[in-house]
């Protein structure tokens, strides 16, 4: 999926991201703290830099596609000692710069952006990078993740003749099918929902423009661009604002679901 993002304006709106991060935190079994780290789809190195103090004498890489984000983490980060970061792709993730053992793949937020067809060729990748017991602790969009949100922008993306985002939201049995298919054990994985806390609609632009319409708009000529984001903006801020509860000052939180899946490498 080709996209156009902005690490700084992502940056400003990963608070939501955030407050979730604990969710993988606490799934991870306990990496030696000379170990190696590989973080898929860092964006900003937000997450990323949080995860050196659990490996304070090893090394920890974020990977992103986007140069944008790589440059952004760069310049929020560079000073953190044992963290690097690299413009590379998910599906590029065998040609990560790294030692011979990773003890663990992380990713959070990043894997619904692969298409489905890639997928088993990114976990085998990373079952051949992972030391025997090497942990792969991933979380990422899951069935009915943003469901309201984007029966309004799938239908709005049309009409400015764009085309449906070919996002990767797999109920909890897909993905472990996908984990089992790889080669991985010890496989769990549930679907979880989250109700994303958004304090107004300034900060529910700040997610739709950040990070939810960057999918949208490819496929849509470069003049309309701009008038798509702001109907697109309008038009959900609209809906939050009509589902508002009788004496609730807002509701603008976002329903998300969340595939969380760890599994191991047995060799």
């Amino acid at each position: 999926m080709t996209s156009t993002w902005s690490g700084e304006h992502y940056a400003n709106n990963t608070a939501h991201h955030r407050a979730y991060d604990s969710v993988l935190l606490e799934r991870l079994r306990p990496i030696p703290q000379d170990g190696f780290v590989l973080d898929i789809g860092c964006g900003v190195g937000d997450f990323t830099a949080g995860l050196v103090q659990l490996v304070p004498d090893g090394r920890v890489l974020g990977i992103d596609a986007d140069a944008s984000m790589i440059a952004t983490a760069h310049q929020l980060y560079a000073d953190t000692p044992g963290l690097s970061f690299e413009v590379l792709p998910a599906q590029r993730l065998a040609d990560a710069s790294r030692p011979s053992s990773v003890d663990t793949i992380i990713s959070t937020a990043c894997l619904h952006w692969v298409p489905e067809a890639d997928h088993p060729e990114v976990l085998s990748a990373a079952l051949g990078l992972l030391i025997p017991g090497g942990q792969w602790c991933v979380e990422f969009g899951g069935a009915g993740q943003l469901q309201a949100m984007r029966a309004i922008l799938d239908e709005l993306v049309v009409n400015f003749g764009g085309a449906v985002p070919g996002w990767f939201f797999p109920e909890a049995s897909t993905y472990r099918s996908l984990l089992h298919d790889a080669g991985f054990a010890d496989i769990a994985v549930e679907l979880l929902h989250q109700s994303r806390a958004m304090a107004d609609a300034v900060a529910l632009r700040g997610l739709l423009t950040s990070q939810v319409l960057v999918a949208y708009l490819p496929e849509i000529p470069l003049a309309q661009q701009g008038k798509f984001v702001e109907a697109a903006c309008d038009a959900v801020v609209a809906a939050a604002e009509s589902g508002s509860d009788s004496g609730r000052a807002s509701n603008y939180d976002v329903e998300y679901v969340r595939v969380v899946a760890r599994a191991v490498n047995p060799s």
